[in-house]
């Protein structure tokens, strides 16, 4: 009796494809915050870059 009935194993494979599927979805989520953050990262430098520009111009 070492094996299980079909709907149990039934049962483990669509809890392991649900899991799958939250996983996969997860890092698409978490993909997509780190790509938020770059662009928040980027337009912050640019715009940092820009007023350290404008003091310096208005210093000169």
């Amino acid at each position: 009796m070492s094996e299980s009935p079909s709907h149990v194993q039934g049962y483990r494979e669509t809890k392991a494809a649900k899991a799958a599927d939250r996983y996969d979805q997860a890092n698409e989520v978490w993909a997509e915050v780190e790509a938020e953050r770059r662009a928040v990262n980027e337009r912050t430098a640019k715009l940092r870059a820009m007023r350290l520009a404008r003091e310096s111009e208005a210093s000169s």
